[in-house]
């Protein structure tokens, strides 16, 4: 069983290795990749670090820990990145290790998110998804409706995000969303 947890400044290193490797594991065939073999995990570390550093700032970390104590996949959430207030919340990234799929880690992170931004009165919240990522249909199990795309470049290609929102994400919290348990997607940086 995985234990999820608000993540602490101590998981930074576990936090970035996760992310670099989940990105690795799950977008090769989708981002170029010398993107993804320069990813660094000194890098990710850092910016968790710098993150993970004002515990009561906008955004709120969760980590999803193995029997062990491993960290083996996290979340992260605060206020919409553009300010639209159709969402008020942004499920900015929900990343588990292949290894630790399959055990309902990605549905239950997305639920301490939502649960958390509903608490600071955010009770909608979207999630951007590479459209390529054959995993997107993980939010479409929790009930996200598909809501538009937008285009970005990534090592030296562009790339297509797809958003997916919850007018009210309660039903994310509260019993529901127990569909899929494909924890492989991807939200944005």
């Amino acid at each position: 069983m995985l234990d999820i947890r608000r993540a602490s400044q101590s998981d930074a290193r576990a936090i970035a290795e996760v992310h670099v490797a989940s990105w690795r594991e799950t977008y090769r065939g989708i981002v170029p990749d010398a993107f993804l073999d320069a990813l660094s995990v000194a890098e990710r570390e850092q910016m968790w670090n710098r993150g993970l550093a004002a515990p009561d700032g906008p955004s709120v970390v969760f980590v999803a820990a193995d029997a062990a104590g491993r960290v083996v996949g996290f979340a992260n959430g605060g206020p919409r990145r553009d300010g639209d207030p159709a969402y008020a919340g942004e499920l900015y990234t929900v990343y588990v290790l292949h290894e630790a799929q399959g055990q309902g880690a990605g549905r239950r992170l997305t639920a301490a998110v939502a649960r958390e931004l509903a608490a600071r009165d955010m009770r909608s919240m979207l999630v951007w998804v590479f459209e390529q990522n054959p995993s997107r249909r993980f939010h479409e199990s929790l009930g996200g409706t598909l809501l538009g795309q937008q285009q970005f470049e990534l090592g030296g290609q562009m790339m297509t995000e797809v958003s997916y929102g919850w007018l009210d994400t309660t039903p994310l919290y509260k019993g529901g969303g127990d569909g899929d348990d494909d924890d492989r997607h991807h939200n944005g940086d």
